[in-house]
């Protein structure tokens, strides 16, 4: 994956494919690991796992909508948020596409 082709979207679906994983992995760690310690290890990490992709979603979705305030007010001079310490682009549909 081109990160310097990385848009908003693309961060928000990669947010949300890292907690399915997560859970995922909990699912797993409950049905297969049977030792106690290492179970509580591995759900640490996915857990951790789904709070860090969930977070990273969570201010992508702020700094859009922020985004997309200063747009309606006519500043187009920021059209980047922050995902995992890379700049990511928001696309701005500029008018009515429609009509």
């Amino acid at each position: 994956m081109d990160l310097s082709s990385f848009d908003a979207q693309s961060a928000r679906d990669a947010s949300l494919i890292a907690m399915v994983v997560g859970v995922l992995g909990v699912l797993l760690v409950l049905k297969f690991v049977s030792s106690v310690v290492t179970k509580l290890l591995l759900m640490a990490v996915f857990a951790a796992l789904i709070y860090f992709g969930f977070n990273q979603r969570d201010a992508l979705s702020a700094c859009i909508a922020t985004i997309q305030a200063k747009v309606e007010q006519g500043d187009v001079s920021d059209v980047t948020c922050r995902f995992l310490g890379r700049d990511v682009t928001v696309e701005i549909p500029f008018g009515n596409q429609s009509g």
